[in-house]
C-alpha cells in the first residue's frame, strides 16, 4: 500500500450497525445467541439512570434487572432531595408552594446528576483498588445524604417541633414583658441598670414629677405638725398662766392680785415675745398651705397614675405584640433549635431523632451502597475489557497516524542523508587525488636537486 493510500485510509474498521430504536431492533438477527437483543422496555431508561451503556449490556443481558434496579434507587434518591429542600425551603422563605418547585426540583435534578456520576464512575473497576476508590464516593455521598435527611426529619417530627417552639415563644414574651414593666414601673420612675438597657418605653405624661411633688408636700406637713403642735403647746402655756395672773388665781407662781398688774403685762409680753421668736402664726400658715396641697395632689396624682398606667400597659402590649412579630414564622433554625430541646429533656426523642436520621442517611447513599456491596459484576468486567481494548485501539490508531503524518518527513529526511553521506565520499576522494599530487610532485623536486649535485661534483 502506498503512502497516500495509508494516508486516505479510514482509521477505524468499519463495524456492524448497532440497533439505536426499537424498529431497528426488530431486525436485529434472531436467533443469535450474544449480543442479545436489545431491549426498549422501561428499564432501559431507568439503567440510563444508573450510567449504563446499552451496547455492553447487551453482551450481559441477565445483569439488566440489577442496574434498572440500581438507577430506580438513583432517581428516588433524586425524588427525596427535591421533596427535601421543598420542606426546607418552605420554612425559610414565605413564598406559594408553585413557586418553591422549581428550585426543588433544580436540587433534585443536581443530587440526581451528582449520584449518576457516583455510580457511573465505578463502572468497570475491578480487584482491590475498588474499594480505595468507593471510600471518597462514600464520603461525598454521606455529607449529600445529610443534607437531605435534616430537613425530612424535621418534617416527621413537625407537629412536636411546632409545640415546643409555641412554648419557647410564649416563655419568652412573658419574660420580655415582665422585663419592660421592671424598667417601666407605674410610678414612671426610671430605673437603670444594664437589663434596662433598650427596654425603656416612652411614655408621656409621667406622674413621677407629680408623685414627687406630692411627697415633698408630705413630708414638710409631717415636718411641720411636730414644731407647731410643741409651738402651740407652750404658746397655750403661757396664756393660761397670763389668764390665772390678770383674775388673780393663787398657785404657784402666780401673785394671786386681780388686774392687769406688773406680772400680768409680764406674761402678755412674753406671749408677745415668744409668737414673734417662734413664728408660730407662719409656721401654722405653712402647714395649712403644705395640707391644702397634699389634699388637693392626692386625687391628681391617683389619676395620673391611673391614666399613665392604663397607657404604659398599652405601651408594653405594644411591644410586645411587636417582638412576636418579630419573631415571625417558625423557620428551619428554630425547629433545629426546639429538637435539640427535646432531645436534651428525652432519651427516646434522641435516640429516635438520630436513628431516623441514620436510616434516611443510608436511604440517601443507598446508590453507592448497593454498588459497593453488589461486588463486580459481569457488566463491570465486560466495560473493564471494552475500556482496555479502546485503549488498546486508540494507541494503534494514534500510532497509525503518527506514521502517517511523518512518512514523508522521514523519507525526505533519508534522502538528505543519503545525500550528505555521498557528498562526503566525494569530498573524500578529492582530498585522496590532491594528496596523492603532492606527493608527485615532491619526488620531482628531489630527482632535481640530486641531478643539480651530481653535475656540480
Amino acid at each position: 500500500m502506498s503512502t497516500d493510500q495509508l494516508r486516505n485510509a479510514p482509521s477505524t474498521l468499519p463495524m456492524q450497525a448497532v440497533p439505536t430504536s426499537a424498529a431497528d431492533s426488530a431486525n436485529f438477527p434472531a436467533g443469535t445467541y450474544r449480543p442479545a437483543r436489545p431491549a426498549w422496555g422501561p428499564g432501559r431508561w431507568f439503567r440510563a439512570c444508573a450510567g449504563i451503556e446499552e451496547d455492553v449490556m447487551d453482551w450481559a443481558p441477565s445483569e439488566r434487572l440489577k442496574y434498572a434496579g440500581v438507577g430506580i434507587i438513583v432517581l428516588n434518591t433524586g425524588c427525596l432531595a427535591a421533596f427535601a429542600m421543598f420542606t426546607a425551603l418552605g420554612k425559610v422563605i414565605s413564598a406559594p408552594a408553585a413557586a418553591l418547585i422549581p428550585v426543588s426540583l433544580i436540587w433534585g435534578w443536581m443530587i440526581f446528576s451528582v449520584d449518576r456520576w457516583l455510580i457511573t464512575s465505578t463502572h468497570g473497576m475491578r480487584g482491590t483498588n475498588r474499594v480505595l476508590v468507593f471510600i471518597p464516593r462514600i464520603v461525598l455521598a454521606i455529607l449529600l445524604a445529610f443534607t437531605i435527611a435534616e430537613p425530612l426529619t424535621l418534617r416527621i417530627f413537625q407537629n412536636s417541633l411546632n409545640t415546643q417552639v409555641a412554648t419557647t415563644r410564649t416563655a419568652r414574651l412573658d419574660t420580655y414583658e415582665s422585663l419592660l414593666q421592671t424598667c417601666n414601673p407605674v410610678s414612671g420612675k426610671w430605673v437603670a441598670g444594664s437589663a434596662c438597657v433598650g427596654n425603656h418605653l416612652a411614655v408621656a405624661d409621667s406622674p413621677y414629677a407629680m408623685q414627687q411633688k406630692l411627697a415633698t408636700a408630705k413630708q414638710q406637713v409631717a415636718d411641720l405638725k411636730p414644731i407647731v403642735a410643741n409651738d402651740m403647746a407652750q404658746l397655750r402655756n403661757l396664756q393660761t398662766t397670763m389668764t390665772d395672773e390678770c383674775a388673780g388665781t393663787s398657785g404657784p407662781g402666780l401673785t394671786g392680785h386681780a388686774g392687769y398688774g406688773p406680772m400680768c403685762k409680764a406674761d402678755k409680753n412674753a406671749i408677745d415675745s415668744y409668737g414673734r421668736q417662734s413664728d408660730v402664726t407662719g409656721k401654722q400658715a405653712q402647714l395649712t398651705a403644705a395640707q391644702n396641697t397634699v389634699a388637693a395632689l392626692i386625687p391628681q396624682v391617683a389619676a395620673a397614675q391611673q391614666a399613665y398606667a392604663t397607657q404604659l400597659q398599652k405601651a408594653i402590649k405594644t411591644a410586645v405584640t411587636v417582638k412576636q412579630r418579630d419573631l415571625g414564622q417558625i423557620g428551619i433554625i428554630d425547629e433545629w433549635t426546639a429538637l435539640e430541646q427535646l432531645s436534651s429533656q428525652s432519651a427516646f426523642v434522641f435516640f429516635g431523632h438520630w436513628l431516623l436520621v441514620l436510616v434516611l442517611m443510608a436511604l440517601d447513599c443507598l446508590p453507592v451502597l448497593v454498588k459497593l456491596m453488589g461486588g463486580s459484576s459481569a457488566y463491570d468486567q465486560l466495560l473493564a475489557d471494552q475500556i482496555a481494548s479502546d485503549e488498546r485501539v486508540h494507541a494503534i490508531d494514534l500510532r497509525l497516524r503518527e506514521e502517517m503524518a511523518t512518512v514523508d518527513k522521514e523519507v525526505e529526511i533519508y534522502l538528505l542523508e543519503m545525500r550528505k553521506r555521498e557528498r562526503k565520499q566525494n569530498e573524500d576522494r578529492a582530498e585522496r587525488v590532491r594528496n596523492a599530487q603532492g606527493d608527485t610532485d615532491g619526488l620531482d623536486d628531489v630527482r632535481i636537486l640530486a641531478a643539480k649535485w651530481r653535475r656540480e661534483g
